[in-house]
């Protein structure tokens, strides 16, 4: 995708495209091999570009920016970073250009990307034994 963020989120406030960015180009540092694509106003990151693949997503809210992890009800969290309940789902709220920058992210990143593909592989997996 090489649409900036600018193109990509024309209403979102500047300093949100502004945390976009910077979360935008920490995730492709930190999983180069990651396909992005832009599905339901947020854009999402996986190893194919369908929707159904998405292991991280990093969406716009309302004066902040959710860095998500669907697959991240598992994932270490030494630093108490992770939001959320749910069984699966969790999510980073990026309230600032400087937590955005949080040095802790990179490696939530890469470990949410390793489960994630083989969680998606799984349900791949899943559903094909079901048909």
């Amino acid at each position: 995708m090489q649409e900036t963020v600018d193109e990509l989120f024309p209403d979102a406030p500047v300093t949100v495209r502004t945390i976009i960015g910077q979360l935008r180009d920490m995730v492709r540092t930190a999983i180069p091999g990651a396909t992005e694509i832009m599905y339901h106003g947020a854009l999402g990151y996986g190893p194919t570009a369908s929707g159904f693949d998405r292991i991280i997503y990093v969406a716009p809210q309302n004066g902040y920016v959710n860095l998500g992890f669907f697959f991240g009800g598992h994932l270490a969290d030494p630093t108490k970073l992770l939001e959320g309940t749910g069984k699966r789902m969790r999510h980073v709220k990026i309230n600032t250009i400087q937590a955005a920058k949080n040095p802790a992210l990179p490696p939530l990143v890469q470990e949410a990307w390793i489960d994630g593909v083989a969680s998606v592989a799984k349900l791949h997996e899943a559903l094909r034994n079901t048909s």
